[in-house]
């Protein structure tokens, strides 16, 4: 399978930002359960800023590269006017073995393996209103790679699974509804968010891509009594849920009898993991929002 994913610097630092530029365009290898083997760098820099800083992006990569067990074959480069760097990413699957974004089924818990937030974060970041040091932790997780979390995957065997990035978690669980055929309810109160995401949030702190997937995906949210007019669209634990990720975690689909060996498997390769929510029936596409914990969320510590 191959993919392709590169943007412009979300943090200040070109060396995190190779890094999270790389783990971010492996993780759509990591999705579908496969193993990366190559990688070819994709630049685009305004030859203005020099080569010191484009160094640091690329060693960056590099790093996570050679981390993912892949070999960097080269890549191509050009001249713009805005910062740009990513991945095309070549990477190997047993038939099998791979993981879609279609066959959620009714009763499969959603889980999730990383935090949401990082678009306010990193709108924050551009407004001055944070540090970087102060969103260190949302930088590292997103440069974690989703390796150890597609192996868990594999190895227990899930219905269905999709990395969350720029369409946000309501948007990518609406791809895969559609794909499934199925409906999904979403605990809000399980939803795991980096620190300091629902402060911003009430100051009026994110992105348009924020806006932009609310408005898409809006019109299939209801309420937990299924009433549209449940959702407050301002409020801002629903804002999260449509914050475009950059190199987010999987959100998997697994069946209930293997929820807690997959868990463990999470757990055992030093994964954080949140029970979100569970597929249900139809209407197909349809994104339940309510309050509902499970009685254990989450396994796991900070990414290590």
């Amino acid at each position: 399978m191959q993919t392709v994913d590169f943007f412009t610097p979300i943090v200040d630092s070109p060396y995190w930002f190779g890094q999270i530029a790389a783990a971010n365009a492996l993780s759509d290898v990591y999705a579908m359960g496969a193993r990366p083997i190559t990688a070819m760098n994709l630049v685009a820099w305004p030859a203005d800023l020099g080569m010191a800083p484009l160094a640091e992006i690329l060693r960056g990569g590099a790093e996570k590269v050679y981390e993912a067990g892949a070999d960097l074959a080269g890549g191509h480069s050009i001249d713009d006017k805005e910062p740009k760097y990513g991945l095309a990413v070549t990477g190997l699957a047993q038939p099998d073995e791979i993981v879609y974004n279609a066959g959620a089924l009714p009763g499969d818990k959603l889980v999730l393996t990383k935090r949401l937030g990082i678009g306010v974060l990193a709108s924050a970041l551009k407004k001055g209103l944070i540090n970087e040091d102060d969103m260190m932790p949302a930088i590292e997780e997103a440069a974690t790679l989703n390796a150890a979390a597609a192996a868990a995957m594999t190895a227990v065997g899930v219905h269905a699974g999709t990395d969350v990035s720029g369409f946000g978690l309501a948007g990518h669980l609406s791809e895969m509804l559609d794909a499934s055929g199925v409906a999904a309810a979403l605990w809000l109160t399980a939803l795991p968010l980096h620190d300091g995401v629902l402060e911003l949030i009430e100051q009026g702190v994110y992105a348009g891509g924020l806006r932009n997937n609310r408005d898409y995906v809006l019109p299939r949210v209801r309420g937990a009594a299924g009433d549209e007019a449940l959702v407050d669209p301002g409020d801002p634990h629903v804002l999260a849920v449509f914050d475009p990720q950059t190199s987010g975690g999987l959100l998997i689909a697994v069946a209930a009898q293997k929820h807690g060996a997959l868990l463990a498997e999470l757990a055992a390769g030093h994964v954080n993991a949140w029970t979100i929510g569970e597929v249900v029936s139809a209407p197909r596409g349809r994104i339940t929002l309510g309050s509902r914990a499970p009685a254990a969320p989450h396994t796991g510590d900070r990414p290590r």
